[in-house]
């Protein structure tokens, strides 16, 4: 038994369904109108085998279009346990069928989303493993703990948007230099 073994364990089919049937909001991963990956935020319904989102005439829409093989991923815990389910599957818009889960897909954007995506799936696996945070819980939730600084940084190879660099210097500019930086 290797490490891995010791700490994650390997979901079976059933359990996936069982876990996305928990779970109501996924992301689905598409191949971008560039060729690069994409990644969405749905909100879903699982039902005979079979995921369903809505969406609205878009990004997402003319990419599924497109390249309609994507990934779809759900995760969550338990308080102790941690999990997550990805899903192979082809999309395809589905007319309104009396057995589609409508009233289960609650979508969280307040746009009207008039478009029913099913994903057929080709394969499914899933792990779960224990959530290390709750046995350091509370060292984590220790008041001492300066705060982290979680501002965006620009990545070297995609310039920030026109104005945000400066912005980012007029505000580092203002900021009191702290011990970690040189």
């Amino acid at each position: 038994m290797n490490r891995h073994d010791e700490f994650v364990e390997e979901l079976s089919t059933a359990e996936c369904w069982r876990l996305l049937e928990r779970a109501d909001v996924g992301r689905l991963a598409v191949e971008g109108t560039d060729g690069s990956p994409d990644v969405f935020p749905v909100t879903y319904a699982v039902h005979a085998g079979h995921v369903y989102f809505r969406t609205a005439l878009g990004a997402k829409h003319m990419d599924l279009t497109r390249a309609p093989a994507v990934a779809f991923e759900a995760d969550g815990n338990d308080g102790v346990f941690r999990w997550s389910v990805v899903v192979r599957a082809v999309a395809s818009a589905v007319r309104l069928l009396d057995d589609a889960p409508l009233s289960a897909i609650l979508p969280a954007h307040p746009t009207e989303k008039a478009i029913l995506v099913r994903l057929v799936p080709a394969s499914i696996s899933g792990r779960r493993f224990h959530d290390a945070r709750v046995s350091v819980g509370a060292a984590l939730r220790d008041d001492r703990t300066p705060p982290v600084d979680r501002k965006p940084v620009p990545i070297a190879h995609h310039p920030p948007l026109a104005g945000a660099a400066e912005e980012q210097a007029d505000e580092q500019a203002e900021e009191p230099r702290g011990d970690l930086r040189p």
